[in-house]
């Protein structure tokens, strides 16, 4: 008649034992539906166990325990009611043992609450431990008084209750109030009122947010309230209210400040109403929670690198994965296991381990409210016997200008110390102190040694030797000949000459006309007359230039007689001549 689902459950499986009765036939019974659920409501009349293997259960109405019968609830079993109303009607008992690794979990849906008291005439018995209650609206109601009633509520966690659990009447002489080692967080508090010799005690407990007062003690509370060991962190509002003639004594609490003035804020008694004639002393103040009192969910984590870890190699640890649930990281203290401790405000931190070996690192972050977490990562740490290796970036080329060459040193293990150099046989430099060397000496036989040396203190040998450096700074002496006149037309021959002292690379010409030329000869025609400016630029093998100009006077040319010019002039003759002749034999004819 039970039936079973398998559910996730988002925050902890929560384990309680608790004795059970069987469910009055006349109401809703747990029975066998598909889905795999098991689904309760109404009396149970007989002891009865909720096993894990039957989880979840479902409460379709409030489960109502009578006076003599035990409900165990088992370690891993999740109970919810989706529903409004009460899950429990309590005259009996119910023992929810659950335990660190298994919580037995109460979720109310938002709707619910967990448990009722109607005990005035029945021992009524609700011992708890390492128990979830969420999202629920109070976590005892109770609308009469419960004057034989019991609560043992330990190690438990309760989230996001809206309505305050009204426990008052306590009379039972031989039964007492446990309210220990518990969260509280974003949840409604307690009204208690006790008589005779109750005694209600109110321990070791975390309170974060609250929804109303944490703790208000009523007018005719008679019995001892003990107060103690509790953090209250992030109260908004009251924490602790009381409602009677008599004093309280809350010391030996932490309340996140030591700041009086902050904690009489959060305190409501005779200070601030004088129909009450009681008054909450709170000295002396815990300066840190207690160490038994549960914290906040702090999660400690880091990451380390390199992976490969060398002596007198640089560490980089790294915390920026840790977070609070609740609250904010405020520092991180780093025990590098060898005898270095230091704390942060800042999630980085570097080390250098100087000897090789295993080595146990502990990171313990500490919220705003003290609270902290720890954890442990080892590592091993290796000696570094393997030089570093520099390299240089010169191309062998002629320079023209003073020009650094820069060297890059790497090792994989320990890491660079320090990069020095010589320069022709000067003295030794280191770069972090003079930086890149600076080649400044003209010539083509320039010299560089080089070398580093690792944190490890590893020497690169043998040393580096950079031969054969070239600086030439000097630029050549150009000739492009001397001044000239030609006609237009006519092919002008150029002809350079230079000298340096590394040779030259290279001749350029520009004839004055928008045309240029290359070669040590050229040659070129002028198509119009003018003065021209020819200019040689000579460039040697380091790119210094030298430059020699000329002018060059074109003039224009005397132009030919044309053909029919020679030939009229040719017949002009000829006639003459004929005339001439004409004129001859006519006088030799008389």
């Amino acid at each position: 008649m039970l039936k079973k689902i398998h559910i996730a459950v988002l925050f902890a499986v929560l384990i309680s034992t608790l004795p059970i009765a069987r469910i009055n036939s006349d109401f809703a019974q747990a029975g066998n539906y598909s889905g795999s659920s098991t689904y309760v409501g109404g009396i149970i009349w007989d002891n009865t166990t909720w096993t894990a293997e039957n989880s979840p259960y479902i409460i379709t109405e409030t489960v109502q325990i009578p006076g003599d019968v035990t409900l165990t609830i088992e370690p891993g079993v999740l109970v919810t009611k989706p529903t409004y109303g009460d899950m429990f009607l309590v005259k009996g008992t119910i023992y929810a043992h659950g335990t660190v690794d298994k919580k037995i979990i109460f979720d109310g849906g938002g709707n619910s609450n967990f448990f009722n008291m109607d005990a005035s005439n029945s021992l009524t018995v609700l011992d708890l431990e390492y128990c979830i209650f969420k999202n629920g609206n109070s976590f005892w109601y109770s609308t009469k008084s419960a004057q034989w009633a019991s609560l043992s509520l330990k190690h438990s966690e309760l989230y996001n209750l809206l309505t305050s659990s009204n426990m008052y009447y306590f009379r039972s002489t031989g039964h007492k109030i446990y309210i220990e080692y518990n969260k509280f967080i974003n949840s409604a508090g307690f009204l208690i009122g006790t008589d005779f010799d109750v005694y209600a005690y109110i321990q070791y407990n975390l309170f974060n947010g609250n929804v109303g007062p944490v703790l208000r003690i009523k007018p005719t509370c008679t019995g001892r309230i003990i107060i103690k060991y509790n953090s209250f962190i992030n109260i908004q509002g009251i924490a602790l209210e009381l409602c009677i003639s008599i004093d309280q004594d809350a010391a030996k609490n932490y309340w996140g400040t030591t700041d009086k003035a902050v904690i009489d804020s959060i305190i409501y008694d005779g200070n601030d109403d004088i129909r009450i004639r009681g008054f909450i002393g709170y000295l002396p103040i815990l300066t840190e929670p207690h160490p038994e009192t549960p914290t906040l969910p702090i999660v400690a984590d880091f990451t380390y690198n390199p992976s490969t870890l060398y002596a007198y190699g640089t560490v980089t640890f790294n915390a920026s994965t840790s977070f609070g649930l609740y609250s904010a990281i405020a520092n991180y203290t780093w025990d590098f296991g060898d005898d270095n401790v230091t704390t942060t405000s800042s999630p980085t931190v570097k080390h250098t381990y100087t000897t090789p070996g295993s080595y146990n690192v502990t990171l313990t972050v500490t919220d705003e409210f003290g609270f902290q977490n720890s954890t442990v990562i080892s590592l091993t740490v290796l000696e570094d016997d393997v030089p570093p290796i520099t390299v240089d970036n010169y191309d062998g080329e002629w320079r023209n200008a003073d020009f650094t060459i820069t060297l890059t040193a790497t090792d994989f293990e320990s890491g660079v110390a320090e990069t020095y150099y010589r320069i022709n046989d000067g003295t030794a430099k280191a770069v972090s102190v003079h930086g890149q060397p600076l080649i400044r000496t003209e010539g083509a036989n320039n010299i560089l040694e080089y070398w580093s040396i690792d944190n490890a203190g590893n020497e690169e040998a043998p040393h580096n030797i950079l031969t054969n450096i070239k600086l030439d700074g000097t630029p050549p002496t150009a000739n492009a000949g001397q001044d000239r006149t030609v006609t237009v037309g006519e092919n002008v021959n150029f002809e350079a000459s230079a000298t340096d002292n590394i040779g030259i690379a290279s001749y350029e010409w520009n004839f004055g006309d928008g045309t240029i030329g290359t070669g040590q000869t050229a040659t070129h025609t002028y198509m119009k007359p003018g003065t021209f400016t020819v200019t040689l630029t000579v460039k040697d093998l380091a790119g210094n230039k030298g430059i020699h100009a000329i002018t060059i006077t074109v003039k224009a040319s005397q132009e030919p007689l044309q053909t029919w010019a020679i030939g009229a002039i040719i017949v002009i003759v000829s006639l003459i001549t004929i005339i001439i002749a004409k004129v001859f034999w006519k006088r030799r004819n008389k």
